[in-house]
């Protein structure tokens, strides 16, 4: 009964994303944010079939290989001919590959994977109105038992939803394109117009109805979009967009800005000789000590794994920021005590930039901020440096 009712919550959040999303990649990764609250998806992608033949990844979220969605654009499928996703994409049904039978398959010469080999790969085919339209693909690299026969189950169903949501979205999106070229092209696309017209608005009108079971969806939906579900914090979209904005403000007036980059020491062997739950409990637990640490109105991220950045957008001095980075070090290294009982401590490395300039550059600035951090690792552990 539970996971009929994720199910049926998932579907409809789904189809909420119709009306919130103005291009396939926001629209992908609302599905993504749906999916994480399903089970782990931190690596997750969309491959689909263009009309030439030709493959497109619209969206590309993996933890391990550092590869846009933009770098496979257009790929034709000769190209990659035998990867895990071409060798899927053939096979045309659910695929469920542990490691070991990926590895029996490269040598058995049958594939050639690229990146990194995970411990179990799920690949779910988007099927809709008898056309194939590509696949969604999750995979974990932390462990072969990630995904069990129930939440296969549930993605599979979910796989479904996801395939009449994307054919709609694109119809959709061809509304608005044949609107914009309604006054040219009047008397030969009033009738096919008409027609999708009648089409949409009968989805429409069943879309609404789904929607009404919940009020706050779409608010629950955008929070969970910009913040991190395990921690709480701000995730790396909002940061950026934070960034973003004291970028373009700055360009209008004076702003000071510091970023205060943190990734934590001797993180790993907790979570090897714990286990990963544990590790989720250093996290969060950290996570509330840098909200502890700084004001109310200060911007703690946590951008993935064991990295944090705190933003600050108001003049601190020098010594200022060295008095809250020691704070926030000495936070840290504090023994945590797991829910086991047991007592484990980390410590941290920070790397701190700020514009010298009024005039900046989110990303740049952030890359700064990385380069202090591991120049701060390089001196050894619970170091900082400003720079």
């Amino acid at each position: 009964m539970v996971e009929n009712e994720r199910v049926i919550d998932s579907v409809t959040n789904i189809v909420a994303c119709l009306n919130t999303s103005d291009s396939i990649q926001r629209f992908l990764l609302d599905i993504h944010c749906i999916l994480q609250k399903i089970t782990y998806a931190d690596n997750f992608y969309v491959v689909l079939f263009k009309e030439n033949g030709r493959l497109s990844f619209p969206y590309f979220h993996d933890v391990m290989d550092d590869i846009r969605a933009e770098e496979l654009d257009d790929v034709p499928v000769e190209e990659i001919g035998k990867s895990l996703t071409a060798y899927a994409l053939n096979c045309r049904r659910v695929c469920n590959y542990s490691e070991d039978e990926i590895k029996s398959l490269i040598e058995r010469g049958v594939l050639k994977v690229l990146g990194t080999v995970p411990k179990q790969w799920l690949c779910f085919p988007l099927i809709n109105r008898q056309s194939f339209m590509g696949a969604f693909i999750i995979q974990s690299y932390r462990r072969e038992d990630e995904y069990s026969g129930m939440i296969i189950d549930v993605l599979y169903a979910i796989s479904h939803v996801i395939s009449s949501a994307l054919d709609a979205f694109n119809n959709q999106q061809a509304l608005v394109q044949a609107n914009a070229s309604l006054k040219a092209y009047k008397k030969e696309l009033e009738s096919r117009v008409q027609e999708r017209t009648q089409e949409l608005e009968k989805s429409l009108t069943e879309l609404r109805t789904e929607m009404t079971k919940s009020e706050s969806l779409q608010a629950k939906l955008e929070f969970e979009a910009l913040h991190d579900s395990l921690t709480g914090l701000t995730n790396r979209k909002y940061l950026f967009r934070e960034l973003e904005r004291l970028s373009s403000k700055s360009t209008r007036t004076d702003v000071k800005v510091f970023v205060i980059y943190i990734d934590l020491d001797d993180f790993k062997p907790i979570n090897d000789n714990y286990g990963h739950h544990s590790g989720d409990e250093v996290l969060v637990e950290v996570a509330n000590r840098l909200t502890a640490s700084v004001r109310e109105y200060d911007t703690v991220s946590r951008l993935g794994g064991d990295e944090f950045v705190i933003l600050i957008d108001d003049g601190l001095t020098e010594l200022d920021l060295e008095i809250l980075a020691s704070r926030i070090l000495n936070a840290i290294k504090e023994p945590i005590l797991l829910s086991n009982g047991d007592s484990v401590a980390c410590g941290a490395s920070i790397g701190i930039s700020s514009n010298a300039e009024s005039v900046f550059n989110a990303e740049t600035l952030l890359v700064k901020a990385d380069v202090n951090l591991y120049e701060a690792k390089s001196i050894g552990k619970n170091q900082f440096v400003i720079a």
